[in-house]
């Protein structure tokens, strides 16, 4: 009987909320024919950080919520994406994207990482080089006839003293 409960109240929660969405979409259609599932909207907000509120579900955050009205009226006005994000930036600054643009300080910060992991794979590459040029070789020296025998002698003594444990004679 619980589990019944809780699967209902589970398939109401999820009704709910994709009814709260397709209300607020419905709403969102505009005189231009922009929709909150249109891709240049969505390419759009998903480039606002939102005041940190970019992952937030829609149907429950109220800042999202304007955010979406705010770019649908700017769409309404002609305003192109790049228009629409140029104006967040001047407002709020870079933090208003989630993604700052390639240019200026920015341009270090997304070119960091790559030249640090070519400095390190450099350094790394010298550093294994001079250890193998340093490490001494291991020379085998060659074994005279003599050493062979003995060694072939001391194998026959071991295995005829094993047979004889066996008792294989």
């Amino acid at each position: 009987m619980k589990r019944l409960v809780v699967v209902m109240v589970c398939f109401l929660l999820t009704m709910v909320t994709t009814v709260n969405v397709a209300v607020i979409e419905a709403k969102a259609k505009t005189k231009t024919g922009i929709s909150y599932s249109d891709p240049e909207f969505r390419a759009t907000v998903d480039m606002l950080a939102m005041d940190g509120h970019s992952n937030d579900d829609l149907s429950s955050c109220a800042v999202k919520q304007e955010y979406y009205k705010d770019v649908v009226e700017m769409f309404d006005k002609g305003m192109s994406k790049q228009e629409i994000l140029d104006y967040y930036e001047n407002e709020l600054g870079v933090q208003a994207l989630l993604y700052p643009p390639a240019k200026g300080f920015n341009l270090t910060l997304w070119m960091t990482p790559y030249l640090l992991l070519a400095v390190v794979s450099i350094l790394l590459f010298f550093i294994f080089k001079k250890w193998k040029s340093n490490r001494p070789e291991l020379v085998m020296a060659e074994d005279t006839e003599s050493e062979k025998e003995l060694e072939t002698e001391l194998y026959i003594a071991m295995i005829e003293e094993e047979r004889k444990k066996m008792n294989f004679y």
